[in-house]
């Protein structure tokens, strides 16, 4: 019985709109902790915030921690004070992302609603990351909205969902 307790607390079901705020609080939280210590561990050891991809690599093996793309722009950004063409190049650099199945639990997505209200910020990053991704494509001729509306980082159809997903899929460079 206490077990489950616990589990309840450390794995909060995301059936319910507090469930979910709890839970995308809980990811944040943890995403957010561990890039603020790497990069405070990274600037102690080598003084230098661009260099972080030559000694730091984050795998995400699942979309659970994917909000560290968008925290790790707006630390680079926000915090470090880095130009955006730069700071996506070093979160590129940085991150990697390996999916091991297609169940919808792997592929998680939030709420545009609850995701704006809890983490504003963190909904612009991934507004422009977006739109950037979106126009590269449409460079290279694909204009098809279908296919465009799949790969976007916005889900228009399930009542505004961000693809968490699709979010950890875009960033890694290697």
């Amino acid at each position: 019985m206490r077990a489950e307790s616990i589990s309840k607390v450390l794995y909060p079901s995301d059936s319910t709109p507090a469930g979910q705020e709890l839970r995308l609080r809980q990811e944040y939280f943890f995403a957010s902790a561990s890039l603020q210590d790497l990069i405070r561990r990274h600037m102690k050891q080598s003084g230098d915030i661009r260099k972080l991809s030559d000694k730091v690599a984050i795998q995400l093996n699942d979309t659970h921690p994917a909000i560290g793309v968008a925290e790790l722009m707006r630390l680079l950004v926000d915090v470090h004070g880095v130009a955006w063409k730069d700071a996506w190049a070093i979160t590129q650099a940085t991150f990697s992302y390996t999916n091991h199945t297609l169940l919808p639990e792997a592929l998680e997505t939030w709420p545009v609603g609850l995701m704006e209200r809890l983490l504003p910020r963190h909904v612009q990053i991934i507004y422009l990351i977006n739109a950037l991704h979106l126009d590269a494509l449409r460079e290279k001729g694909v204009s098809d909205s279908g296919t465009l509306a799949n790969v976007s980082l916005i889900d228009e159809h399930n009542g505004r969902q961000v693809r968490m997903g699709n979010l950890a899929f875009l960033a890694p460079t290697r």
